[in-house]
């Protein structure tokens, strides 16, 4: 993959991308948002770049992904140059299309460590990372950062320069700070006046709805990311606001337990629960079969969940379901998603 593939990109259109998020972006999580919206460009969930190294069970289960994934990208996180060196090329390896490094990640266990958000104000580390993955690796390598440590206007600029000067090939930031971690509303401001000083692209993420709201916060940056908007509904990818029939919802839902337990086995099905109960959230009648969902111990049990919500809502299968998106974006505000 060329170093130049997001300048490319960009040169086509806006960029949508699913963000990484740890504990969702699983290759069963990006294989759903592919087969819905084929044009998006998936990022993985975060994984330790010393794990990689050290650990042959964690690199087939991160890495390993099906061809209908592609072009992946696959995010890390650390703090020594030398284990990022190593496991970028190890990614590259693995037939990823580029590595992306974690600079953003607000979680107290992750920046107490010295990795995510911390590199923001080490930044002689995070040079040093960014440079020796650049020259280890013929793939492209990006950033996922937020706007600083309490604001943007000191210290975003120039940390984001050096990123590009060591190697960096697109940036992409969260417009939260980290002391906001994922409080509050997302800043977009800091992220457009940031690109007007870098020549590679920038993506701007932070409580982007869907893929119309999306274009309306693109202003002049390269694309952008939706996150928490996408749980249980991967046709936010789309545009021109699609709305989904209850029979297209289950029949992904179907899909996407197959996939869990296909990858996965039990912890698959048991993974499954937080997943499948996302599909419905927003529907008035989804309480009744909430339960069922967030408790599900076999394929049976989920099988007949679903079975259960074609018969008692069968008039309702070929009808567009709409839910309120603002609603499920503000239920999501944990430190679970990092990444964001």
């Amino acid at each position: 993959m060329s170093k130049d593939f997001w300048k490319n990109l960009a040169l086509k259109g806006p960029i949508s991308t699913l963000a990484p998020m740890d504990g969702y972006c699983d290759s069963p999580y990006r294989q759903i948002v592919k087969k819905v919206a084929p044009e998006t460009i998936c990022f993985s969930e975060f994984y330790s770049a010393d794990g990689l190294v050290h650990s042959k069970q964690l690199q087939q289960s991160a890495l390993s992904h099906n061809i209908l994934e592609k072009p992946l990208i696959i995010q890390i996180f650390g703090k020594d140059p030398e284990m990022f060196r190593k496991a970028a090329i190890l990614i590259e390896q693995a037939g990823a299309a580029w590595v992306d490094v974690n600079m953003g990640c607000p979680a107290k266990k992750v920046v107490k460590s010295g990795h995510g958000s911390s590199l923001m104000i080490h930044t002689d580390t995070a040079f040093r990372i960014i440079e020796e993955m650049s020259k280890a690796v013929k793939i492209p390598i990006s950033v996922k950062t937020r706007l600083g440590w309490t604001g943007w206007e000191e210290h975003l600029i120039p940390f984001a320069q050096g990123l590009e000067n060591a190697g960096a090939n697109l940036i992409s930031v969260h417009g939260r700070t980290y002391q906001q971690a994922f409080s509050g509303k997302a800043d977009w401001t800091g992220i457009y006046e940031l690109k007007k000083h870098l020549t590679i692209p920038v993506i701007g993420n932070g409580d982007v709805l869907d893929y119309d709201d999306g274009l309306k916060k693109l202003g002049n940056l390269s694309g952008f990311m939706i996150g928490r908007g996408s749980f249980g509904n991967p046709w936010c990818f789309l545009p021109g606001g699609y709305i989904p029939t209850l029979s297209e919802i289950l029949t992904i839902m179907h899909e996407h337990w197959q996939l869990l337990v296909e990858h996965k086995g039990r912890k698959g099905i048991l993974e499954s629960r937080k997943h499948l109960v996302q599909y419905l959230h927003g529907f008035a009648w989804v309480k009744e079969y909430r339960k069922s969902l967030v408790s599900v111990e076999s394929v049976e049990d989920i099988d007949m969940v679903l079975a259960r919500i074609r018969h008692e809502h069968s008039n309702l299968l070929n009808v567009k379901l709409e839910r309120g998106k603002e609603a499920m974006i503000d239920t999501w505000t944990d430190e679970g998603a990092c990444g964001l």
